[in-house]
């Protein structure tokens, strides 16, 4: 994320992000889902305008500059209102925030828009109350609201993010990875592509997913484009392919043309 200050406000750019991998171990006794994935952000960006106000409220306000954001929420279903009033709770300020979200980030597309917007939340928040929260406390209130948070909160381009996603391993990018976003018109429903994907049979055992991985992150360390390519996966691409015919459409569109390397992101649909 970049954050500046404007006179009293903080204003912070927000990026998403790709899952170069993804792999589901198992359902947990909590249950989320274990799982081993490698993101890296992407020059895709919502912006965020804080605004401290003296009353405890948190006031959030969006403009919507993508089609799919039309209809995010501006009370308390949204992460980036639940990350304040969790930071409020926590830190027991009589401080609140007005927010404004410019959303340019798909919705339902897998990139981590309100993750992201979420983290910069309790970031630029804890900067602005003046709160001086250390940054492993941060992280754990991150990991309260989601699964995708704690990636966003150090600004680290790429990652190896294991548990339930929570637990995050910088990896170093030595090369530009230049990718393409498809994000086709419908979106999917996180609960329903695990679902659908607890139906299906997993033949690779975890050992091997975990290999997998780390050979991708050795691969981005080595900046090795054609290793990288061959180590593009995702557990949760074929149940997404099979619940939605425009997903399996845009995924036989990009097979006719020459590409290096395809794979979805997150639960998708991008």
């Amino acid at each position: 994320m970049r954050i500046s200050r404007h006179g009293s406000s903080l204003v912070v750019e927000t990026p998403a992000k790709l899952n170069l991998s993804l792999k589901v171990l198992g359902q947990r006794s909590d249950g989320f889902h274990e799982l081993h994935s490698l993101m890296v952000s992407v020059r895709v960006y919502d912006t965020i305008r804080f605004e401290s106000q003296a009353s405890s409220e948190i006031d959030l306000s969006i403009t919507a500059l993508t089609p799919s954001a039309s209809d995010v929420p501006v009370d308390s279903r949204n992460l980036v209102v639940r990350a304040a009033k969790l930071l409020l709770e926590t830190s027991q300020s009589e401080l609140g925030a007005s927010i404004h979200l410019t959303k340019r980030i798909p919705c339902e597309a897998g990139m981590g828009g309100g993750s992201s917007d979420a983290a910069a939340t309790l970031v630029c928040l804890n900067q602005l109350w003046d709160l001086n929260l250390p940054n492993n406390q941060l992280h754990e209130l991150a990991a309260e609201l989601g699964s995708d948070l704690n990636f966003f909160i150090d600004s680290k381009p790429t990652a190896v993010c294991t548990g339930r996603g929570e637990r995050i391993s910088s990896v170093p990018l030595n090369r530009p990875l230049n990718l393409v976003v498809v994000k086709p018109d419908c979106g999917l429903s996180t609960a329903d592509v695990f679902k659908h994907w607890a139906t299906l049979d997993q033949h690779s055992p975890n050992q091997h997913r975990s290999e997998e991985l780390m050979t991708l992150a050795e691969a981005i360390r080595g900046g090795q484009l054609q290793h990288i390519a061959e180590s593009i996966s995702n557990d949760l691409q074929q149940p997404a392919r099979e619940m939605n015919d425009e997903i399996e459409n845009t995924f036989n569109l990009i097979a006719r043309n020459h590409v290096i390397a395809t794979g979805m992101t997150g639960r998708g649909s991008a």
